[in-house]
């Protein structure tokens, strides 16, 4: 095939004194040569071609074309080929007289020309194997030219084992070909393998060979690293060398000032591990090169490659004393297949012997589900580290595992929670001794950030979220410092939750967001996926953005959460209630809400709140003030008096004395510690009220206090019952369009204008709807008549529920209507069938009709 910007590359190049292509056989040097040749041919342009394997006449054609005014190109092709004496009569040519010669050599390595001194003059153009390399538009011309029924993912493959090496492309493809199977086993890569070890290994140096042997199982290698793993001084320009003359090795920098990073080629890299497979001596060279990278990696702290080359080198010792010491970061960094196969690698007994891996065995088995296993092993773990104290720091890891593992299990039930946090905070106390004068723990830094947020989950359950934030501060601190990505992102998931359950929900929402970017590529678990999710969705809930947070209700519902503790499980809970009642499923968000979430113990406080509000609020949306009352019991028992007094503030509204509910919320709703939301939702309705009752400057400034309160954490979704009144969105129309408008006004007005509740469409009305003024309604309705010679006056209650009867509703019914209780529709009823004389529904409406009073 022919290859336009190679044809190029030469084109520009044979203007010049000397062009040369240099590498490994296989490359497609010769392929393009020809084609190049047969196309300059063809449009009437002569060149010279001569073989390397028959140097004799290229003495005589450089002798011919010296002194032309425009000399013929001289192609050279195998010219690694040539003798010493034809390659310095070249060199002499090109030193002498460079503008008489127009040289094209293709080899596989450099030769010694002066391409230095020529390439400073531009005189010189020299093509590498990276230049050869087939490209993946090119790789796939290449590739269906051999098989026509190759597809994008045949090729896709072919190009990430042979990296667009010519030859092997197109053996893969005739085996594709004839087999019709696109699998890369060994079988297929024999040809090519054996080419490989022919033409490019065998050739190289035995100390090359040898640190080949003994680095090849690094992914990507520095030329410092490959002196520690080789023992060779000299590995770094070897593998500079290699670099620059042919395919085996790449070189490439992540930083242009940075030093070179070295990758093997694929291919090279099944070689090897042939010979290790075949040859005792080559296995020793590359089990002592996984040796020494074990220990390099351990010492600089990277748990992860250090175990994968204890693994390959065999070595249990090493692999049980790396497990103890890195054995927890490497599971919070996702790797327990990693930990477990390391485990299966140890031979029978081994953990019973170095007994303190107990604590590292059940933190994997806590990581794969494996429940009863970790319970056990923290019983286990909890035992040994009592009978061991603090004497070394193999001591302090199995201690603080020990204490990882209570803390998992106090979340659901299985241990105290007190019990396990009082063990953490001693650990991890600041004092340098305690009582007896052990030194205090010294842990890694990955445990130490595992630990950390462990302890800080126990404290939020335990209710206290200052200790909390406090550790998933120092826990972030630490994880960073450690450059451990899942960690910070499991530490920015936890406080995400916490600044959520606090109000302070726009905060929640960027360390939420956080902790999905820390996780990259790779994700978070779902421990940590399901916290963020969740937030993000109250979050989106909160700046009334619907189709986010209900997009990140899905995530969650979709997730796995049977792990999650009861905070996420309660907060998931919400969210999908809120949602549903904004959709107008009122139903299902009650039969949502109609049980707390499972739990070994009572809810923290903030949970009781946090359910106590949303079911308060459904309740005022359907009129069911009994379960209102319940609910304001519930913030009373709960720890929340705050909140329930505003509750009941609020709810007055519906008894039409303004001055009394006005009073009673500004009585509530400035108190230290009030949550967040439901202080802004009771300041907007203050500013409702202070409208209705005509004190428009007290009332525009009521406004002004309640945009303060939701700007900073933009809680838009505490203002809807307000927003749902007309009177509310004049207000806010009003002061927008005011000499000094607030910076936010217009953001809520454009928020709730917009805003259309599915509850109201469903039937269910906030307090402010119930008592909403209407000035086109109808005028009084009649109160007075005369029954049996006998004047009677009925009460608006009264009336209200005469009205009820009419329509054919039944205590429950009138109830929700009226937002009353069903004994209060029976003392009104008893009262009404006294002043109408009579004892039955149908005698009150008879009657009730006869008079003008329906």
């Amino acid at each position: 095939m022919t290859r336009e910007r190679l044809h190029s590359a030469l084109d520009l190049g044979v203007r010049s004194s000397l062009t040369m292509l240099i590498a490994a056989a296989g490359t497609g040097k010769t392929v393009l040569l020809s084609d190049w040749v047969a196309r300059r041919q063809k449009s009437g342009e002569p060149v010279i071609w001569v073989s390397g394997q028959a140097p004799g006449a290229l003495g005589g054609v450089l002798a011919q074309v010296i002194g032309a005014d425009a000399p013929d190109p001289i192609v050279v092709d195998d010219a690694h080929l040539l003798p010493k004496s034809a390659v310095a009569e070249m060199s002499d040519v090109l030193q002498e007289s460079p503008h008489s010669v127009r040289l094209l050599l293709a080899s596989r390595y450099d030769l010694p020309l002066p391409v230095p001194e020529l390439e400073l003059r531009g005189m010189a153009l020299t093509l590498r194997s990276r230049d050869l390399r087939f490209n993946d538009a090119e790789a796939t011309a290449l590739v269906q030219a051999h098989a026509r029924n190759a597809t994008t993912d045949d090729i896709q493959l072919f190009q990430e084992k042979t990296a667009g090496w010519a030859a092997a492309l197109v053996l893969a493809a005739r085996t594709l070909a004839a087999s019709g199977d696109a699998v890369w086993a060994l079988v297929n890569q024999r040809p090519v393998l054996d080419l490989l070890l022919g033409e490019s290994l065998s050739t190289l140096d035995e100390r090359v060979q040898a640190m080949l042997l003994s680095t090849f199982g690094t992914t990507t290698l520095t030329e410092h690293l490959a002196t520690v793993l080789s023992g060779d001084a000299e590995a770094g320009p070897m593998l500079a060398d290699l670099a620059g003359s042919g395919l085996l090795v790449t070189a490439y920098a992540d930083d242009p000032a940075g030093e070179p990073l070295y990758r093997y080629h694929p291919l090279l890299l099944e070689l090897l591990r042939r010979r290790v497979a075949v040859s005792a001596a080559d296995r020793q060279l590359a089990v002592a090169g996984r040796h020494r990278s074990a220990l390099y990696f351990e010492n600089r702290g990277d748990g992860c490659s250090a175990l994968r080359s204890a693994l390959e080198a065999d070595d249990a010792a090493l692999v049980a004393r790396i497990l103890l010491g890195h054995g927890p970061g490497i599971l919070a960094a996702g790797e327990s297949g990693l930990v477990e196969a390391a485990f299966e690698a140890l031979p029978a007994g081994c953990v019973d012997e170095q007994s303190r891996l107990i604590g590292v065995r059940g933190l994997l088995r806590r990581v794969n589900g494996d429940v009863a296993g970790a319970v056990l092993d923290a019983a286990r773990a909890d035992g040994l580290a009592a009978g061991t104290g603090s004497g070394t720091p193999d001591d302090d890891a199995l201690a603080a595992d020990a204490v990882l593992l209570r803390l998992w299990e106090s979340r659901y039930g299985w241990h105290d929670v007190h019990a396990a946090i009082g063990r953490a905070r001693d650990l991890l106390a600041l004092a340098p001794t305690d009582g007896d004068g052990r030194p205090r723990a010294v842990l890694g830094p990955e445990r130490l950030a595992w630990l950390l947020i462990e302890l800080a989950a126990a404290e939020t359950w335990a209710d206290e979220l200052d200790a909390a934030v406090s550790h998933l501060d120092e826990a972030l601190v630490t994880a960073r410092m450690a450059g451990h990505h899942r960690l910070i992102a499991g530490g920015l998931a936890h406080r995400a939750v916490v600044e959520c359950v606090r109000g302070q929900i726009r905060n929640a929402a960027r360390s939420a967001q956080a902790a999905i970017d820390a996780g990259g590529e790779q994700g978070l678990p779902e421990e940590y996926a399901v916290r963020a999710q969740v937030v993000l969705g109250l979050a989106a809930l909160s700046e009334l953005d619907l189709d986010t947070a209900w997009h990140c209700h899905e995530v969650v519902a979709a997730t796995d959460v049977a792990g999650a503790d009861t905070v996420v499980v309660a907060l998931r809970a919400m969210l999908r209630a809120v949602l549903l009642v904004e959709r107008g499923r009122l139903g299902e968000a009650m039969t949502e809400l109609t049980t707390d979430p499972a739990s070994a113990g009572p809810l923290p406080s903030f949970l009781s709140r946090d359910l106590a509000l949303v079911r308060s609020w459904l309740a005022t949306l359907v009129g069911d003030k009994a379960a209102i009352e319940t609910q304001v019991t519930v913030l009373e028992r709960t720890g929340n008096p705050a909140e329930a007094e505003l509750v009941r503030a609020l709810a007055t509204i519906v008894q039409g004395d303004i001055p009394m509910t006005l009073k009673l919320i500004d009585d509530v709703v400035d108190r230290p510690g009030l949550y967040p939301p439901l202080a802004s939702m009771a300041a907007s309705f203050r500013a409702v009220l202070l409208g209705r009752a005509g004190d428009e400057p007290a009332a525009e400034a009521a406004l002004v206090d309640t945009l303060n309160r939701v700007t900073p954490q933009r809680m838009l979704h505490a203002l809807t019952p307000a927003g749902d009144e007309p009177a509310f969105l004049d207000q806010l129309r009003k002061h927008v369009t005011g000499p000094n408008p607030h910076p936010f006004a217009a953001v809520a007005l454009e928020k709730l204008s917009s805003y259309q509740p599915g509850w109201s469409q469903a039937g269910g009305m906030t307090l402010l709807a119930r008592t909403r003024l209407d000035v086109h309604a109808p005028p009084p309705r009649r109160l007075d008549a005369v029954i049996n010679n006998a004047r009677i006056r009925l009460t608006a209650r009264e009336a209200d529920v005469l009205d009820q009867l009419a329509l054919g509703s039944s205590y429950t019914e009138i109830a929700q209507a009226l937002f009353i209780t069903e004994n209060t529709v029976k003392t009104h009823l008893i009262s009404l069938y006294r002043k109408l004389g009579v004892e039955k529904r149908s005698a009150a409406l008879r009657v009730a009709r006869s008079v003008g009073l329906l």
